[in-house]
């Protein structure tokens, strides 16, 4: 994903809008449902604030399926803050990922002397082409795996 704005439909139709109603209906509660947990094994007691967030979640889902007409700001600031915030993270881990997995593991490999791909130029070769050992019986080509 490279820009994720180019993938919302920025002008919904009026069944985008309801579905998009239906998804704080249902999204909503359930991340106040995981809250809860959370906070119930963590702590050991239950919490009140998703609950409010559960309910509040709920019933602005209510009002935008029964008014779709209503809901089209809210809409495109939700997609808005949701591409800025996919935007951002999808970079930073995939970075983090980069720098922190794979350069560690090739500094790694490089100190310990072992090179996965053989570099150099070797005037003495007339080509760097290595053939593919021979199969000495054909039925390993059936059974590949």
């Amino acid at each position: 994903m490279m820009n994720p704005f180019t993938e919302v439909n920025w002008n919904p139709d009026r069944a985008a809008r309801r579905k998009f109603g239906v998804s704080l209906m249902i999204g909503f509660p359930c991340i106040a449902l995981v809250m809860l947990l959370v906070r119930h094994f963590a702590k050991g007691g239950w919490a009140h604030g998703p609950l409010w967030l559960a309910a509040i979640g709920f019933a602005l889902g209510l009002v935008f399926w029964i008014l779709p007409g209503i809901s089209k700001p809210f809409y495109q600031v939700w997609y808005f803050i949701g591409c800025c915030l996919g935007f951002v993270m999808g970079n930073l881990v995939l970075s983090l990922f980069f720098y922190g997995v794979i350069s560690i593991i090739g500094l790694l490999m490089r100190a310990g002397g072992r090179r996965s791909v053989s570099k150099g130029f070797d005037p003495a070769k007339t080509t760097y082409w290595d053939d593919a050992p021979k199969v000495a019986d054909s039925k390993g080509y059936y059974q590949q795996f």
